[in-house]
């Protein structure tokens, strides 16, 4: 059975689900995580393709929901943010540390046996992710923040399904509706993963990203790079670099994610990708950007999809956990999401993925932007070229999307009426 390639995100779930073990994540040449297929192993059994989150877009799976529907953020119960009581998991976590408090409270209350939760690696100064299978409340929030990076969850899941644990895991939204569906077809799964928390995403950069960033914005060679920090450290954050010379450097993390790290090294999947809020999830978890009031010390957005999802969270505020205040669901729709649910021009694959919103000159441009950007990003050669793109496209750019803005058309007429409401700056 061939594994799409074109479309791939890199989740991982076919490699889970692979009856044979025929699959397993390596790295691409541009620094992606990719399945690679062990053609004496397989049996065309099929499997890995159903599962595939890109594969057949209109097959959610089984979710269990109650409450509203939008076209923009999908199935959800309740809107708030909420934020840990725990200061040091607070200060540590990339906006609130909801994620790890909720986990820690399913550990320490023994809802669950263990959490699946990702942690950065540095190796020769490569970075990426990998889950880990946590048992011990205390050490979840070493696994707290973000990884921009490629992120393997294959053998930790594997490990636990195979231990038949009982998990909750923080998972993307492509991994997430590739869970969901295997569901169908594995429903032994479905009784091992006990909740899952999704995080909004943007696209998921290669490994190839953070090299570029630390090369071209830090002045630092990658391989002298022996610690890396995302996000952390109030809100929004910043990305921490060390280096085996002693050296420490200190970025805010929006400066490093907008370098082009987080614009031009992610694969076409997460372009066409109309899922930005883990629409799958029982509880979805993003940065707070359309309601940042009063969130200095970090606060989580929280949109709560599921029975299950909500009676978790309200039973972790009355544990002592968490704090929560119920917002407006329009605080949930942000400027990606209303990006990512924008039918496609120029990539001509609008017609297979569940878009809601019409084009406009922004939405092309931001088409336009990342087929420039992502040329450059795949020549190391190019690299400083890229980087001067990146720090002056706006000046070509800005002017384009303020007159598509003015005249409120296809997507900016959607944009205008949400974002009335957002508490920004």
């Amino acid at each position: 059975m061939d594994v799409p390639s074109v479309s791939c995100s890199g989740c991982g779930i076919c490699v889970v689900v692979c009856p044979r073990d025929a699959l397993k994540m390596s790295f691409s040449a541009q620094g992606h995580l990719r399945p690679a297929l062990n053609k004496n192993l397989c049996v065309d059994c099929g499997l890995c393709v159903r599962v595939c989150p890109f594969v057949d877009v209109h097959d959610e799976g089984e979710v269990v929901v109650s409450g509203f529907t939008t076209g923009l953020i999908g199935k959800y119960v309740k809107v708030g943010l909420a934020w840990s009581t725990d200061e040091r998991v607070r200060f540590k976590s990339a906006s609130g540390g909801a994620a790890t408090s909720i986990l820690k409270y399913l550990l320490e209350e023994r809802i669950v046996d263990a959490v699946l939760a990702p942690r950065i690696w540095v190796k020769r100064g490569i970075v990426f992710g990998r889950y880990e299978v946590v048992y011990d409340p205390k050490e979840v929030v070493n696994y707290a923040g973000s990884i921009y990076a490629p992120v393997d969850i294959t053998k930790a899941l594997k490990e636990a399904l195979k231990e038949r644990l009982h998990i909750a895991l923080v998972g993307l939204p492509c991994q997430i509706r590739g869970l969901r569906r295997s569901f169908q077809y594995l429903p032994h799964l479905k009784d091992n993963i006990k909740l899952v928390l999704g995080l909004y995403c943007n696209n998921t950069p290669s490994s190839k990203a953070t090299e570029y960033a630390v090369k071209t914005l830090l002045k630092v060679k990658p391989e002298k790079v022996s610690y890396l920090s995302f996000r952390g450290h109030g809100w929004p954050g910043y990305a921490i670099i060390a280096t085996d010379d002693y050296r420490t450097l200190k970025v805010s993390s929006p400066v490093f994610w907008d370098s082009g790290l987080g614009q031009y090294f992610y694969g076409k999947s997460c372009l066409i990708c109309s899922d930005h809020t883990a629409e799958l999830a029982d509880i979805s978890l993003a940065d707070p950007w359309t309601y940042q009031r009063g969130i200095s010390a970090g606060k989580t957005l929280v949109v709560i999809r599921t029975k299950l999802g909500l009676e978790i969270l309200m039973r972790a505020v009355e544990s002592g956990y968490l704090e929560f205040e119920e917002i407006p669901e329009l605080y949930a729709v942000q400027y990606t999401t209303l990006l990512k649910k924008a039918v496609k021009v120029i990539t001509k694959r609008g017609s297979k993925y569940p878009y809601v919103i019409p084009p406009s000159i922004t939405t092309v441009l931001h088409e336009i932007d990342y087929l420039v950007g992502s040329s450059l990003a795949r020549d190391e050669r190019l690299w400083p070229l890229l980087r001067f793109y990146a720090k002056t496209r706006h000046y070509v750019f800005k002017p384009l999307v303020t007159i598509d803005y003015f005249l409120k058309l296809g997507f900016n007429r959607i944009l205008a009426k949400v974002s009335k409401a957002w508490i920004v700056g």
